[in-house]
């Protein structure tokens, strides 16, 4: 499949607050917000990655073939619509470095607004619930010792 692997080791928990920090002072078109993030964040894996990294564990959970389900065409369909997003992004991210953070994270953000938003919810809102549980997801994957591979 042309999208990452699941089977990949997970964000650590800081990773995954720093891509969303990078997502939300996206969403909030602050210049000053996103300097902040990468002023800080010189020393950890580059921008782009991250968020790509993000991007595969928003969008896979929500277009990849559950296990349990009835396939149909609809779901395969829905399965290789998320694999193309994902291979359009990580294609993006290497051959367009410079408006990749951009373009991911504004990916990222339409994503959830059109797919996992909740009606009447607030689009930052959203995003920071996904932050939470995202991070907590990660805390309990290296707690548990299954993301040292």
């Amino acid at each position: 499949m042309p999208h990452l692997e699941q089977s990949r080791t997970p964000l650590t928990p800081e990773e995954v607050e720093l891509a969303f920090e990078y997502v939300l002072a996206i969403q909030d078109q602050s210049e000053h917000g996103l300097a902040a993030v990468v002023d800080r964040t010189r020393a950890v894996p580059a921008p782009s990655y991250l968020l790509l990294r993000l991007a595969a564990d928003i969008i896979l959970p929500v277009t990849d073939l559950a296990a349990d389900a009835d396939p149909c065409a609809d779901s395969f369909a829905l399965d290789e619509v998320g694999g193309v997003l994902l291979a359009a992004l990580q294609e993006w991210t290497q051959e367009c470095v410079p408006s990749a953070i951009w373009g991911v994270a504004n990916t990222i953000i339409r994503f959830t607004e059109n797919v996992l938003r909740q009606e009447g919810e607030d689009i930052v809102d959203t995003l920071k619930t996904m932050r939470t549980e995202h991070v907590e997801r990660a805390r309990a994957a290296y707690a548990s010792g299954g993301a040292h591979g």
